[in-house]
């Protein structure tokens, strides 16, 4: 896509008019960008709380902002709202399960190995005991005393895990929980890890977690709740071994319960607040309030920043569309950038439509009226302009996609100005394609506006507006439609005489054959005349069948040989018999023929013929040879043994045709004067001699420029032929009178005998 891109523009620029109008776009967008940006951005403004307002204030444009203090209290909530979590180590109770385990197996093994005496003497194996139990397992006296008594130990151990599981199962805290994260839930999430299965997680409320203090204040409840068929010795004894047993088994997490806020808070959506369109923050006059100042905050801190993001967006958009408008017309037949004064009235048209339509709203007050905000633009007045003005159907609509973007943002992106912007614009085109008159202006504004009525009716129906609403803007409307076209009439002279535009009228008044320098021509080079008429049949017709401009061609063919018209008895066409012939030498007589193109280009600038009518002199030959003469002097070269004869001079300087037009033109002019030379012409010899011409050009490169393809040359055939054949048709052989007399007696003769 790069390099496709890169190409596009490669192949646009390459020409010195492509550089010219590429500069004049580019000169477009940013006048554009900076209307538009004038347009929707405001100013900002310096007050403190107590200032006196200096002038109204009020927003151009709604703006959406987050209210900074609410948004923040709903993160807040939602923070309070996230469980604290904390982590249960379950292997602090799988230690001291097994720390039991291995009391209460010392404790059978001593009194196995020395089974008591009588019922309360445990003295010696007391001693026995703590000669064997290990450092980790170091109870007080008491505590072994009364395990040893107890009436049965494996009861008193499972008694001892039970009462652990519970307390440890609630979970110990080391200290009351000051929350470092300034967190006002009270709710916890206790996460068990350390364990076999997947880490589980279950609900609790933080007043519910125990620290190790109260669980040891509460401990002989516990123990006594749990162990109540036990002797007090028994239950004293439990008391001190789980409170030995007893540690934090429970710790709060941090980093995650930081991680589930965070995730927690990004869910929350900021409260936003909105600023109307329009709306008034604060009157001149007023005193500045906290509340009236976080507006104002608002508004300024909007404005700046969208500002910047404003007019990137709107010149990116722009340059966008002008690449694509580049790469879609590369490599095409541009008659648009085939003279800088194209580029320059259109560069004209935009920039009067950009500054009529940034000021069009102070001027007729439409800030509160953009449903017919676009009624009062001139935007059929530039599409009518750029399409009379050119017959450039690519070219205006390039335009009108710029009007119909520029437009749409100026007034806000509303459906009603999109619709008539659009409708205006595509109308402007496709009302004067058959533009025969100036009057037929007036018709296209007349359905313009009417199309423009029915399309305002119908947004004032979808919209719900009253009767007299809508048939008022219908109205206005159809006035927009007839004032455009008016306008049209107006400016479309000046175009015309200024830039020297050559339009459809000004062909209309070329093509008169009544004008001083045919009347010229018919006088002193009357074949030269007649060759002429053909040529502009031919070519007009050939233009018609290929879709090229078939009146231009046919003015072209009128003036492409005035350059004839001073030395006419020199050209074939115009000599009365073959005796006319001079003594001139090939160079000589080539160099005076070949002349006629600039004798008639500057017989053309003298009569103010436009340029595009010129080029049909100076192309309509290009760089083809006069090959009559060119053999001429190469025969005489040969007998008399000269080497200096070039070919360059008997060669047209040229320019090859760069339009079809000229094109078909040149084709018309070859074939025209070569048909003279058949002798008893047929379809067939007709047929032949038009594909050997057009065949012989298309070889010799001089269509090259031309942006005629196979079928434009098979179509042109086909059309020169339609007309020659119209020319050279068989006519009946009429007999002579005396025939005619002869038979006439012999009649009468035969018919008096018969009477006999």
């Amino acid at each position: 896509m790069n390099k496709i891109l890169k190409t596009g523009l490669k192949q646009f620029m390459k020409e010195p008019n492509s550089r010219f109008a590429f500069y004049l776009m580019l000169i477009i967008i940013i006048i554009s960008t900076a209307f538009l940006s004038l347009n929707v951005v405001g100013t900002t403004y310096n007050y403190n709380i107590g200032d006196i307002v200096k002038e109204d204030i009020r927003t151009t444009r709604e703006i959406k902002y987050i209210i900074e203090s609410e948004s923040e209290m709903a993160k807040k909530r939602a923070a309070d709202n996230v469980p604290l979590v904390f982590d249960k180590d379950q292997s602090i109770l799988i230690d001291s399960l097994k720390k039991i385990e291995r009391y209460f197996k010392y404790i059978n093994r001593v009194l196995e190995e020395n089974p008591p005496i009588g019922t309360e003497d445990r003295t010696f194996q007391l001693i026995a005991l703590k000669d064997i139990l290990p450092k980790n397992l170091t109870y007080s006296d008491r505590t072994l005393w009364n395990t040893l008594k107890a009436v049965n130990t494996n009861k008193m151990k499972i008694t001892i895990n039970r009462i652990l599981i519970f307390i440890f199962d609630k979970g110990i805290l080391e200290k009351p929980f000051l929350n470092p994260l300034d967190s006002n839930s009270q709710n916890a999430t206790i996460r068990t890890i350390n364990i076999s299965e997947d880490t589980n997680e279950v609900s609790q409320r933080l007043d519910d977690i125990r620290t190790m203090d109260l669980i040891k204040k509460e401990l002989p409840k516990i123990c006594y709740s749990i162990s109540k068929d036990k002797s007090r010795e028994t239950i004293n004894a439990i008391v001190d071994i789980v409170g030995m047993e007893l540690e934090p088994n429970i710790f709060f997490n941090i980093e995650e319960t930081k991680r589930r806020i965070d995730e927690k808070v990004k869910t929350v959506k900021p409260i936003m607040g909105i600023l109307k369109k329009g709306q008034m923050i604060t009157r001149e006059g007023d005193t500045v309030t906290t509340e009236s100042l976080y507006k104002i905050d608002v508004l300024n801190k909007n404005t700046a920043s969208y500002n910047i993001s404003y007019i990137i967006g709107i010149f990116l958009i722009q340059f966008i569309i002008m690449f694509i408008s580049i790469f879609t017309s590369s490599g095409k037949e541009n008659k648009a950038l085939e003279n800088k004064k194209v580029p320059i009235i259109t560069f004209s048209l935009v920039l009067f439509f950009m500054i009529f339509t940034f000021f069009a709203p102070k001027m007729f007050n439409l800030q509160d009226s953009i449903y017919i905000f676009a009624l009062f633009l001139p935007i059929p007045f530039v599409t009518m302009t750029i399409s009379s003005l050119f017959s450039d159907k690519f070219l205006a609509l390039l335009v009108s996609i710029f009007i119909i973007f520029y437009t749409f943002i100026i007034s806000m992106g509303t459906f009603a100005s999109l619709a008539i912007t659009f409708s205006s614009t595509i109308l402007g085109i496709i009302v004067i394609r058959d533009l025969e008159r100036r009057t037929d202006f007036l018709r296209g504004g007349l359905i313009i506006g009417f199309i423009n009525a029915l399309i305002i009716i119908a947004i004032g129906l979808i919209d719900k507006f009253s009767a007299v609403i809508i048939f008022k803007n219908a109205g206005i409307s159809f006035a927009s439609g007839i004032l455009n076209s008016i306008l049209v009439l107006g400016i479309f002279p000046l175009y015309e005489n200024v830039f020297g535009v050559t339009t459809r009228f000004k062909l209309l008044e070329l093509s008169d054959l009544n004008a001083k320098i045919f009347k010229k021509m018919l006088i002193k080079a009357p074949g030269t005349y007649n060759h002429s008429l053909m040529v502009a049949n031919m070519a007009e017709a050939a233009c018609e069948a290929i879709g090229a401009n078939p009146i231009l061609a046919r003015v072209g063919g009128y003036y492409h040989d005035i350059g004839k018209i001073n030395n006419a008895k020199y050209f074939v066409e115009n000599k009365s018999n073959s005796s006319d012939n001079t003594d001139m030498p090939p160079e000589d007589y080539a160099e005076l023929i070949i002349s006629h193109v600039e004798t008639g280009v500057k017989l053309a600038k003298e009569n103010k013929i436009p340029d595009s009518i010129i080029d049909f002199i100076r192309e309509h030959h290009g760089t083809s040879t006069m090959t009559y003469f060119y053999h001429q002097a190469l025969e005489m070269a040969e007998s008399s043994g000269d080497t200096s004869i070039t070919k360059e001079v008997f060669q047209y300087a040229g320019p090859k045709p760069k339009s079809r037009e000229t094109a078909v033109v040149m084709i018309a002019d070859s074939v025209e004067a070569a048909s003279r030379s058949l002798q008893e012409p047929t379809s067939i010899k007709l047929e032949g001699l038009v594909k050997k011409i057009i065949y012989n050009k298309l070889n010799d490169g001089e269509l090259e420029n031309s942006h005629l393809n196979m079928s434009d040359l098979n179509l042109i055939q086909k059309s020169i032929l339609r007309v020659l054949n119209g020319v050279f048709h068989t006519r009946l052989e009429y007999p002579e009178d005396e025939e005619i007399k002869k038979l006439e007696e012999k009649i009468n003769t035969v018919s008096e005998n018969n009477e006999d």
